[in-house]
Parts: structure tokens; C-alpha cells; sequence
């Protein structure tokens, strides 16, 4: 019963208002119920629902059969408004279905909105939350950088800088928007930053770690070695979402590094200086004892040729022992040369250029230790050689070593250029040129004879050695000195 309490009341009281509304206007306006009970049906089954409608229909018929449809106050009607009042029934039952069709539709657009809205304010919530936490993950890790004692930095997908920790940015002098695009590698030597960025497009193509050293200019404007490292963060599928890198500072480790370097080479120096000394005291030894017995047997052909009368047969033995003993010396000699002779050349076919860049990388650290800029300027038309590759790069090397030790004590700009050429297509010319103080006429004239030296400290035989090395390849080698510094030439003849 209560629940058709509330759709019949709202039925009645809409009705009711309707019958009194048409009392009211029915002198004034012809058939005013017709309208205003449609309007009492529809309001009904809008705010009551389908029943509220039904109920309403069936009152309003009721009224209008009993007031408004002749016979006048009778439930009885007239044949010719029976159609008119059947009429009036079906399209108040119409406007009941579509008015409660449309109202439960608005309902259920309503409860799927206020539903949805709280979904939303779920979702948002959550968004809030996980956004909170993100953030204070961020600000606990920006934390953590900012206490480790590294320089720390940070790029987007593309590779370009857009955060660094304050101990990176304190030392460098700058803010992190300055090192956006190149401005990264500006902050490197200008020896070390093609290096740096050939490896970092590099491990950027090939999605891997990046790793290298260079020297990275401070504040202050002097530069200290760094172990520089980048690592990828990617997605699922693959992709590069960000760089995360940091800076070694290992200037006390490259220097102590230095020093072993220099210690090994102090060390060499001393061996081969130890070693020249004990070839020497050897060569002595054994020749000592032939040139002893070969003088004591000359003065003794003397006295036997100086008798009155000279004792011929007896001068005669001696100088067939003189003979014996001048034989003995040069086996000696001999051997002592064997142990510099090469009885069997190696020869492969080499590419001189790769020789020259193979050789350059190992230098690099020394030249920077030097202070010297290494320069390659290498033809591109250049044979293989049919050369022994281990001889040709130690004359290179001694060439190089002889440069950056010509440019010690200038202070100027001190580079280093070795170049290849070719030459009638016969022969190829590597050329290593220093900007030291050049030599003069005299020194150019005797440089290549061995035991000639313009180093306080040298023995004179390494050019000596570089002259048979080359001379041993079909070769030959040659200095000029024009102008400011000295260029060494020598030429390998092509195998065509």
C-alpha cells in the first residue's frame, strides 16, 4: 500500500490542480482541460513515475467523461464524443510512457554522472597521492645526489643536459641550462672533447654505457682528469627515456700514473745504460786477449828481424801467430755483431696509416703529459707496404719521443704532426715534423751517425738505428729544418 501511496497522491493533487485551473479559464478559453489534463498526466508520470501517470489518466477520464463531455454530470457519453474521449485516453497513456520513459532516462543519466563524478574524484585522488610520492621520491633522490661528493648529471631522451648536482655545477662555475645541447662538451679540453663526443654519439646509437676520460675545465680554469661515465635508463620496449651520469675525479690517480710512467722510463733508461756498459766491458774482455798476444807478438818480430843477422824463420812463426791472433779478433768481432744482425726478415703487408694511428693512441697520454698536441695528417691514396710492422713503428716511435723531447724547453705552441705521402706512385714518405728550435747545418749533417747526440743524457745510437732499420727496407731517411722546428723524412718503397 505505501508503495502506491505516493504515485496516487501525486496523481490526485496534479488532477486536482488541472480540474481547477479549468474551472477557471473555461469562460475564458475554449477547451482549457484538454491541455491542462495532458499537463496534470505528464507532470504526474514525470514526478511519480509510470504508475502516477496511469493513475492520473484514469481520474482525469473520470473528470472529463463527468464535467467536460456531454451528457453534463454524468459518467455516461454521447455516441458522437466517444471516439474524442477514447482519443483523449490513448494519447494521455502516450504521454504517460514517454514522460516516465524519459524521466527514468534522465535518472539513469544522472546516477551514471554522479557515478562517474565520483570515479573521477577516486581517480584524481589517486593521481594526487601517486604524484606525492613521486615527488618525494624525486626530492629524496635529488637529496641523495646532492650529498654525494660526485659530479652528477642528468639528460633527457635526446641526449641533452637538463640537471646537474651542485657539486658538479659548483665546480664548473655554470647553471645546468649552459650545458643544454653542445654547451656539455664545451666544458671539456679542447684535445679530449672531439673524443668525448665521438664516444658519446657513439654509445648513444648504439644504446650502451658510455665511458671515457678527459680533462674538464673548473671554475677556476684549471683542468683536472675525470673518469666521465653515462648509463641509459630505458622503457619496456626498449626506448632511451633518460642519462644518468657522473664524474670520477681521478687527477691524483692520472698523476701517480704519470710518475710510474716516468719511473719505468727512468728505470729503462738506466737498464740500457747498464746494459750498453756491460756490452761494452764485454767487448773489452774479448778483445782484450787477442790485442794483448797480437802487440806482444809484434814486438817480437821486431827483435827477431833487428838481430845482426836477422833470425828470419823465427820472425817468420811470429808472424804467422800475429796472423792467427788478427783472425781470432775479428771472429770476435764478428760475433759481437751477430747479436745485432738479423739473419731472417719478417715481412708482412701492412697499412702504414693504421701503423701511424695505432701508435698515435698509444701516445696520447704521453703527448698530453708532455704538453705536446699530436697531429696526423695521412693521405688517403696510401698502399700496403711489404714492411716489418714491429721495426717501422719503434722508428716512428723513437722519432715522436726525439720531437717532444726537442719541444721540452720551448715556449711556444708545442705540436707534433706526423704525415704520409705518396710519391710518383713508387715510393711512400712518413713524415714526422716537431716545432722545437730546429738544428743547424752541422748537427742536421751528423744526427743519423751513432753515438752523435744533442741530449745530455743520450748515447747518440738511436737515429744510428732508425738509418739501418729503414736502410734494411729498400729505404732511406733524411732531416730538413726549415724555419721553426725540425721535420724527419724517410721513404719505403711501394711493392707495384
Amino acid at each position: 500500500m505505501e508503495l502506491f501511496a505516493k504515485p496516487v497522491a501525486i496523481a490526485t493533487f496534479f488532477v486536482l490542480l488541472a480540474l481547477l485551473w479549468t474551472f477557471a479559464l473555461q469562460r475564458t478559453i475554449a477547451y482549457p482541460f484538454v491541455f491542462l489534463f495532458f499537463a496534470a498526466v505528464m507532470c504526474s508520470a514525470w514526478f511519480g513515475g509510470f504508475v502516477a501517470g496511469i493513475v492520473a489518466v484514469a481520474i482525469s477520464s473520470f473528470l472529463v467523461e463527468f464535467f467536460f463531455i456531454p451528457p453534463f454530470y454524468s459518467f455516461s457519453i454521447a455516441h458522437e464524443f466517444r471516439t474524442y474521449v477514447t482519443a483523449f485516453i490513448l494519447c494521455s497513456i502516450g504521454i504517460t510512457a514517454i514522460s516516465a520513459t524519459r524521466k527514468r532516462s534522465e535518472a539513469a543519466v544522472r546516477a551514471a554522472r554522479d557515478e562517474l563524478e565520483i570515479r573521477v574524484r577516486q581517480r584524481t585522488a589517486e593521481l594526487e597521492r601517486s604524484n606525492a610520492e613521486i615527488m618525494e621520491r624525486e626530492l629524496h633522490l635529488r637529496q641523495l645526489t646532492e650529498a654525494i661528493p660526485q659530479q652528477i648529471w642528468r639528460t633527457d631522451g635526446s641526449g641533452s643536459i637538463e640537471y646537474g648536482n651542485a657539486v658538479l655545477l659548483e665546480y664548473l662555475g655554470i647553471q645546468a641550462r649552459d650545458l643544454a645541447g653542445d654547451g656539455f662538451f664545451g666544458v671539456f679540453h679542447r684535445e679530449d672533447a672531439q673524443l668525448v663526443k665521438t664516444s658519446w654519439e657513439t654509445a648513444q646509437a648504439k644504446i650502451a654505457k658510455f665511458e671515457t676520460k678527459a680533462r674538464i675545465r673548473g671554475v677556476d680554469g684549471r683542468y683536472r682528469w675525470f673518469l666521465v661515465r653515462g648509463n641509459p635508463q630505458l622503457t619496456a620496449d626498449g626506448t632511451v627515456t633518460r642519462w644518468y651520469g657522473v664524474h670520477i675525479d681521478i687527477e691524483e690517480q692520472q698523476k701517480a700514473q704519470e710518475e710510474l710512467i716516468l719511473s719505468q722510463e727512468h728505470l729503462a733508461r738506466l737498464s740500457r745504460t747498464l746494459s750498453m756498459a756491460e756490452m761494452a766491458a764485454s767487448i773489452a774482455h774479448e778483445i782484450n786477449q787477442p790485442l794483448t798476444a797480437l802487440l806482444s807478438e809484434a814486438h817480437a818480430c821486431r827483435r827477431w828481424l833487428q838481430l845482426t843477422p836477422a833470425n828470419v824463420d823465427r820472425a817468420t812463426s811470429t808472424a804467422e801467430r800475429m796472423v792467427r791472433e788478427t783472425t781470432r779478433a775479428s771472429e770476435v768481432v764478428k760475433r759481437i755483431r751477430s747479436l745485432f744482425s738479423r739473419t731472417e726478415y719478417v715481412r708482412t703487408n701492412t697499412d702504414p696509416n693504421k701503423l701511424i694511428r695505432d701508435l698515435a693512441r698509444l701516445l696520447r697520454d704521453e703527448a698530453i703529459r708532455r704538453g705536446v698536441s699530436l697531429r696526423l695528417r695521412l693521405a688517403e691514396n696510401i698502399p700496403k707496404l711489404s714492411l716489418d710492422p714491429v721495426q717501422i713503428q719503434q722508428v716512428i716511435l723513437n722519432l715522436v719521443t726525439n720531437g717532444m723531447d726537442a719541444m721540452a724547453q720551448s715556449d711556444g705552441v708545442r705540436e707534433l704532426e706526423i704525415s704520409t705521402e705518396l710519391r710518383d706512385r713508387t715510393e711512400v714518405v712518413v713524415t714526422v715534423r716537431d716545432s722545437g728550435m730546429g738544428l743547424d747545418d752541422r748537427m742536421r749533417s751528423k744526427i743519423f751517425e751513432p753515438f752523435f747526440t744533442t741530449k745530455p743524457d743520450g748515447i747518440g745510437m738511436g737515429l744510428a738505428i732508425c738509418r739501418s732499420t729503414i736502410e734494411e727496407h729498400d729505404g732511406r731517411i733524411w732531416a730538413d729544418s726549415s724555419g721553426r722546428g725540425t721535420a724527419i723524412h724517410f721513404s719505403l718503397r711501394t711493392t707495384s
